[in-house]
């Protein structure tokens, strides 16, 4: 046991993976030996919740505030540069191995009854690796309360093309829709991509754009296609998450990119968007997967 928890190894094809049990973390991920997630020690606590799950929220509730099924509550506050309850409530928690082989684990904890969320949500984290395809993760939540529950998932893997700084590298991405920010980071308008500079539906050159903004599915049913690419590598996401966070990662010297799928926005306890009602036994499951190329 280490700050991370317990560490995982995967093997597949040309793909290796470490995954650790505190937050559900992917803690590094190479193809061919090239890093495609930027890695960090398992002994260590990361920084700007590198790999991790995010549930039953992710990104801010602000003032930690919201209202369901006609009650109040009250969650604590975790960002106080925007006073918000940030990024849920397993981040920093220990998931428990249930089942393990070569090639996949599968993780499981509980999102369990707070003042702030007294709901009870079971979550199971799968992670496979996949000879020719990549890291394919599915998080699955189920309502084991006796209320309906609002719930949100996303996750907070930070591509990126061998460390290099995304400034050198090319991004490319279907999204044409973007939604602005208040000055406490909520969406706020939903706009063209191109109007924000955010339009890379050709694949251009990142340069010194600075972006840590929600765009929107074209099509709730297609899988998206996000590419981070330099001289030697395509590294690639896919999803059909309907929301995806770009995080150009002044944090971490802009070597990576953050590329979170989430099933709804920020604040969307309290303006809807994508919120999710788990009645009682009903599931819920966000897939993606990370791979790459060699060019």
């Amino acid at each position: 046991m280490h700050l991370s928890g317990k560490t995982i190894s995967l093997i597949a094809g040309d793909y290796t993976a470490t995954i650790v049990t505190v937050g559900g973390a992917i803690a590094g991920l190479k193809y061919r030996g090239h890093d495609i997630t930027l890695p960090f020690n398992p002994e260590s606590v990361p920084v700007a919740h590198q790999g991790k799950i995010l549930a039953p929220w992710p990104n801010r509730i602000t003032d930690g505030k919201y209202c369901f099924a006609g009650h109040k509550y009250q969650l604590g506050l975790t960002d106080v540069k925007t006073m918000s309850a940030s990024h849920g409530l397993v981040a920093w928690k220990e998931w428990v191995i249930t089942r393990m082989r070569g090639y996949s684990v599968e993780l499981e904890t509980y999102v369990t009854p707070t003042e702030g969320y007294p709901f009870l949500i079971k979550l199971t984290a799968q992670y496979e690796l996949i000879a020719g395809m990549g890291l394919k993760i599915d998080i699955t939540a189920v309502n084991t309360g006796s209320t309906a529950a609002p719930y949100g998932v996303g996750m907070h893997p930070y591509i990126t093309c061998d460390g290099e700084v995304i400034d050198n590298c090319e991004l490319k991405t279907p999204f044409t829709q973007v939604y602005t920010l208040t000055d406490r980071m909520v969406p706020d308008q939903l706009v063209a991509a191109s109007d924000l500079g955010f339009d890379f539906t050709n694949s251009r050159k990142i340069g010194d754009t600075k972006i840590d903004h929600c765009f929107v599915s074209p099509d709730k049913t297609r899988i998206n296609t996000i590419m981070l690419e330099n001289k030697n590598l395509q590294v690639y996401v896919k999803s059909n998450a309907p929301y995806i966070q770009l995080f150009t990662a002044e944090k971490l010297g802009r070597r990576a990119l953050a590329v979170e799928p989430m099933s709804c926005t920020a604040n969307a306890f309290n303006n809807g968007n994508g919120l999710i009602t788990l009645e009682e036994q009903q599931h819920y499951t966000l897939s993606y997967v990370i791979g790459a190329l060699e060019k």
